[in-house]
């Protein structure tokens, strides 16, 4: 089978290698570390099988897919037994230690989150120095659940949406882990207002210079000096739209001044508002207008 993204140190030689699998194993789909280096993701379709002990290296949320089924998981010396079923999510923190054993073909969906991301989002959401995850197993979390499935979604159609989406749904995920399965309660504190005039005419300008680019959620964080979380809080607040619904919108107005002003071709458009594709553009433009760019065009 083609070679995952999962890392794992092996318990008997101390080594890191890719996640053990057996033979019947199909990698149905897996992430490319060029979309972002915090996260990946793998979907598996494993026959039953056992897998050897394991130390996990980054921290992995495993989302269900296929009928319940019994887990059986060595942990500390203690077997375990667990039933899981569709929509379940599971976290094996970094440096967790285990093996596993499951009595009937299953398929799964594999978070990997880098331990920097979610430190990053921890020291963005309270003070603490440190940050422990604790496992859990099988829990339903509707959250996680449906967060994965779009950023599977986002990946299969190639990143449509671009950086700035991929970094959102991130960011949410790794904030979700830390309100559920942490050892403290994140204290999170709640900003009232807006951003400033200068702040909000900052982000703007940057966006509507940079809208052929790859925007990126943490470098306008950044820019103004604040976490992504409180960000996208307070630009909404402001503009009454998330970031990413006004860069949204931001390239639709530029392309029709583009059809307006321009014979450019209509894929060359749809670069110059970031749009990485004309399947992309033309289906955004519909949405956002309610008609094709070319029907937009030719009725001027």
């Amino acid at each position: 089978m083609r070679q995952g993204t999962i890392k794992v140190v092996d318990a008997v030689s101390k080594e890191v290698v890719p996640l053990p699998v057996t033979p019947g194993t199909s990698l149905l789909a897996k992430s490319s570390s060029q979309l972002l280096n915090e996260l990946n993701i793998d979907r598996l379709r494993m026959p039953a099988s056992e897998m050897p002990e394991v130390i996990v290296q980054d921290h992995l949320l495993t989302l269900q897919l296929s009928p319940q089924h019994l887990f059986e998981t060595w942990e500390e010396g203690q077997l375990k037994q667990i039933h899981k079923g569709i929509g379940s999510v599971t976290l094996a923190p970094s440096g967790f230690r285990f093996r596993g054993r499951w009595d009937q073909e299953v398929e799964i969906l594999v978070l990997t989150l880098k331990p920097a991301v979610i430190a990053r989002c921890a020291a963005e959401l309270h003070d603490a120095n440190q940050t422990e995850l604790v496992r859990c197993t099988g829990k339903p979390d509707p959250q996680i659940w449906h967060l994965g499935l779009a950023l599977e979604a986002e990946f299969k159609e190639g990143n449509p949406n671009g950086q700035y989406f991929w970094e959102s749904l991130t960011n949410a995920i790794a904030i979700r882990v830390l309100k559920q399965y942490s050892t403290f309660e994140p204290e999170i504190q709640h900003y009232s207002g807006s951003l400033s005039p200068q702040q909000l005419k900052h982000a703007i300008e940057y966006i509507s210079d940079n809208l052929s680019s790859q925007l990126s959620l943490n470098v306008l964080a950044a820019m103004l000096g604040m976490s992504p979380y409180y960000f996208e809080r307070l630009f909404k607040q402001s503009v009454g739209h998330t970031p990413h619904q006004y860069i949204l919108q931001c390239r639709i107005e530029r392309a029709k001044q583009l059809l307006q002003t321009t014979q450019l071709p209509i894929m060359e458009i749809a670069f110059r508002v970031g749009c990485k594709n004309h399947s992309h553009f033309s289906k955004l433009f519909r949405k956002l207008t309610g008609m094709a760019p070319k029907t937009y065009r030719n009725q001027l």
